[in-house]
């Protein structure tokens, strides 16, 4: 199932472009009866050569694994290549193509999705919610010349961009030529905290690496509150990834640096770990850190879903695995992935042995539902594509859908 020439196999520099070579010119949507159900699911699926072709679908249930996960005769498919992202009962899909476009849904009686609205936008490149009608998505410099950010709030109940700003994250001083990519964005009193790192604009190349940032402003207002910085760790996320900062069920945000040269980092110079901004602060806690990667024997964070109760569900890079600048985390056929628990309470970290080796995937987000969180997982070593349903009070897994696909980017459940 899985082809040697998959888009996540190819060079840097052609990675850099992925979001308009890949999309090429949009087809027509094509909409086909759709099962109906609760839960929206996000699949990619390998075409011609490099080419793929991203659907949203709904499903009754994603929990047993004789299910399947499919477009056959099911689901819309998009524009182009797409990120997706949600809040209240709305899902977005962010289409790259010679237009980019975003467009709304939301479930209809029976289950089955509608599209309530489009708007078009120059680039959004990182997500996160706001509030329950409210998805914030910021949109970083590309290709170098320009080092402002486009931060804009998208009004998910009438499909439409309410505000908008435009800003660079960060600034050392006046000659700083870096561009500042953003991360994650989290909001708790009324704050919105975007993470980052810079980068040469044109070639990619990640010279500071011995610093965590974190820019902060005001939500709504999007003024400019503070940046803040910590050495114990290096910078925040990376590209294509939508994860980074978690929110705990007391306000408290962690953040997640992964030091990794297979996601793009060309150097790696603090250990993989995470720090903490306790709740409503505009500083990192300089009490509370976990390198995370001495705890696990030098593996490294990538992303994670958060559970409750200070357990993480997340998705580790192998240790002995990151021996060369690339992209090797984006790529679903290379197995340098494991599913971890990380516990935040008593800094541990414990390998989901149930979840075979797999390869990593562009901005991966889980689904929480009655105590377990399902994760998208593909594996050449498994030969398939699969959702796994991860315990993560025990640490084990047990195989959810299989996914007749790539992988599953987003998995959500709305209700009608």
């Amino acid at each position: 199932m899985f082809s040697q020439n998959s888009k996540y196999t190819r060079s840097f520099l052609f990675l850099l472009t992925a979001a308009l070579v890949l999309s090429g010119c949009y087809k027509e949507k094509k909409k086909f009866l759709q099962e109906g159900g609760n839960y929206v699911l996000a699949l990619r699926t390998q075409g011609s050569g490099n080419s793929t072709t991203d659907y949203l679908l709904t499903a009754n249930s994603i929990s047993t694994g004789y299910q399947t996960i499919s477009s056959t005769g099911n689901g819309i498919e998009q524009l182009a290549w797409c990120y997706f992202g949600t809040t209240g009962n709305t899902v977005m899909s962010f289409s790259y193509g010679t237009n980019n476009v975003g467009i709304g849904y939301s479930l209809a009686e029976g289950g089955r999705l509608y599209e309530k609205g489009r708007i078009s936008f120059e680039r959004m490149d990182c997500f996160g919610k706001g509030d329950d009608s409210t998805l914030i998505a910021i949109g970083a410099p590309w290709g170098g010349g320009s080092y402002d950010c486009q931060i804009q709030l998208i009004d998910t109940r009438n499909i439409r961009i309410k505000k908008k700003k435009l800003t660079p994250l960060y600034m050392r001083d006046p000659s700083d030529v870096l561009n500042k990519w953003p991360t994650s964005i989290v909001v708790n009193d009324n704050k919105m905290y975007v993470s980052f790192y810079p980068l040469d604009g044109v070639s990619w190349s990640t010279d500071l690496t011995d610093t965590a940032y974190v820019a902060i402003y005001s939500y709504p207002g999007l003024d400019s509150i503070a940046i803040i910085k910590d050495t114990r760790t290096g910078p925040i996320g990376y590209y294509g990834n939508q994860v980074n900062m978690i929110k705990t069920e007391n306000g408290d945000i962690y953040t997640f640096s992964p030091s990794s040269l297979s996601s793009g980092y060309t150097q790696a110079t603090k250990k993989s770990g995470i720090l903490r901004i306790n709740s409503g602060q505009t500083a990192f806690d300089p009490s509370w850190f976990f390198d995370v990667e001495t705890a696990s024997n030098g593996a490294k964070l990538l992303s994670a879903t958060y559970a409750g109760s200070g357990l993480l569900v997340a998705r580790m890079q192998k240790a002995g695995t990151d021996t060369a600048v690339g992209w090797g985390t984006f790529d679903v056929e290379n197995p340098i992935c494991q599913v971890a628990i990380i516990d935040l309470n008593n800094k541990t970290v414990k390998i989901v042995t149930d979840i075979p080796d797999h390869g990593g995937q562009y901005g991966s987000q889980g689904l929480l539902e009655d105590g377990k969180v399902y994760v998208s997982v593909t594996s050449t070593i498994a030969g398939e594509s699969r959702i796994y349903a991860v315990d993560p009070l025990t640490a084990t897994a047990s195989k959810a859908a299989k996914i007749e696909g790539l992988e599953v980017p987003a998995i959500y459940k709305l209700t009608n």
